[in-house]
């Protein structure tokens, strides 16, 4: 019992101390990826720019934080990088932050 106890209390205070415990990790973005605008009203089909478009059915979104949203909860306007499937669906959809946007526009 006290073994168990002084392991738990190790694990806790090793991962408190560990240098990288509150890091904020940068995500990694696809090269080929295109940044544009999306208003979405919790459907299958968004508006990229301009243009309306449908997800496929294994759309995957990451919000901000790089959590996934499903796209029933997804209501607003983003600025987003998005990547399209074979069949020219939009399979890929990552909300920017503001820096992740200034760098992107800044590249291209």
């Amino acid at each position: 019992m006290i073994v168990r106890l002084f392991l738990s209390l190790a694990v806790i205070v090793a991962a408190l101390v560990s240098p990288t415990a509150g890091a904020q990790t940068v995500r990694q973005l696809p090269a080929d990826l295109v940044v544009t605008t999306m208003k979405a009203n919790g459907g299958s089909v968004v508006l990229l720019g301009d243009k309306r478009v449908s997800l496929s059915p294994a759309a995957q979104i990451r919000g901000a934080n790089n959590l996934l949203i499903l796209p029933s909860y997804l209501y607003g306007a983003f600025r987003v990088g998005v990547k399209q499937d074979h069949q020219g669906l939009v399979n890929r959809i990552w909300i920017l932050t503001d820096a992740e946007y200034r760098s992107l526009t800044q590249k291209k």
